[in-house]
């Protein structure tokens, strides 16, 4: 996975202009399920690094291990976080799924699964800590938006026992369900073929409250086509510099979908700006991990609000990612004097110490 650099300088992305934006629709397709038709496997490893991926000219690379699908990814998750009893706190799995879909490898999947199978409940939630904060340097809004998937890792002596089993459970699932091969890629197109924050919610939230939260996550072939109608292939048309914008984005399956669309013309996705809405926190949590799994560049933002109240949240987005940097400058600011500060004490002890 390509890393953005320490402290990078996000900048405010310039607003959307009509003549260059791409709103994406939301479709009345039905929420995924079991029964949506799952593309047909190669029939060897040979074939499968060189089958085109549908609807684009680049070949799908060969795993070490296959990964499973979207769904059975989404059910083993949830079958080791219920199995273990550990209660009603979906942000808890999420987050062990957004802490291994965000763990900074490049390309030891394998090597790094193996490890993370021998850590305990506590070891874990100090790798979700450790990848909140190493991507909080790096993109702090975003990091912000998703905090609700982070935080409940500082709440260490308040999990009980059944949830420290159960995050324990749960990550061991995630890990045997191949979570690190969809995204540990160089290639951010490999790391955008699944989207697993929306298998993961859509697994772990119950039918009744989906339909309560109107909640429908479009089937990825569904978004697959409608990208490909919507942005078209005439690079006379389409570039570089455009926006699009999703005012209902759940966890991102339209950007994803787009993104491909747009690499499939030799276009990279980092050059637009890119816009989410979403009025569920948790949603909004896994679009903004997305975003940086996913590698739509610093010009994307992720804004968790209700498009039908409110209309644009794109100044409030802004003004959020501002307080986010300024905040993110100033801890590196304190920690650079705490740093120096502490250098001065070593050489003046030192100094006393060859007296």
């Amino acid at each position: 996975m390509e890393q953005l650099d320490l402290f990078a300088d996000l900048g405010e992305p310039e607003a959307p202009k009509s003549e260059k934006t791409i709103t994406l629709p939301k479709p009345t397709a039905g929420q995924w399920a079991s029964t949506v038709a799952k593309p047909q496997q190669p029939a060897s490893p040979a074939a499968a690094a060189t089958t085109p991926a549908v609807g684009t000219g680049r070949p799908r690379s060969e795993f070490t291990l296959r990964p499973v699908d979207g769904a059975t990814f989404g059910e083993r998750v949830s079958g080791a976080w219920h199995g273990a009893h550990g209660g009603n706190r979906m942000e808890i799995p999420l987050g062990i799924v957004a802490t291994l879909a965000l763990w900074p490898q490049k390309g030891y999947a394998r090597t790094l699964a193996d490890f993370f199978r021998g850590l305990d409940a506590h070891q874990i939630l100090q790798c979700v800590r450790e990848v909140a904060a190493y991507w909080w340097m790096r993109r702090p809004d975003l990091i912000d938006t998703a905090s609700v998937l982070f935080s409940w890792a500082d709440e260490e002596e308040k999990l009980t026992k059944n949830e420290l089993h159960a995050i324990r459970a749960t990550f061991r699932a995630a890990l045997d369900a191949n979570a690190l091969d969809h995204t540990g890629h160089a290639d951010p197109y490999m790391n955008t073929e699944i989207d697993l924050m929306s298998w993961a919610v859509t697994s772990l939230r119950h039918k009744t409250a989906r339909e309560g939260l109107g909640e429908y996550h479009t089937p990825p072939d569904v978004c697959d086509m409608m990208a490909a109608q919507i942005i078209g292939t005439d690079r006379e048309t389409i570039h570089e510099g455009y926006s699009l914008l999703d005012p209902c984005a759940g966890t991102g399956g339209m950007f994803r979908s787009a993104a491909q669309h747009l690499r499939s013309l030799g276009l990279d996705p980092a050059g637009f700006t890119w816009f989410a809405q979403e009025i569920d926190p948790l949603a909004a949590a896994g679009c903004a991990v997305n975003v940086i799994v996913w590698g739509l560049g610093k010009n994307a933002l992720v804004a968790c609000g209700d498009t039908l109240a409110e209309h644009s949240l794109w100044t409030r987005a802004v003004k959020h990612r501002r307080a986010m940097v300024e905040l993110r400058d100033d801890a590196r600011a304190q920690m650079a004097i705490a740093y120096a500060l502490g250098r001065v004490e070593q050489l003046v002890s030192g100094v006393a110490e060859a007296a």
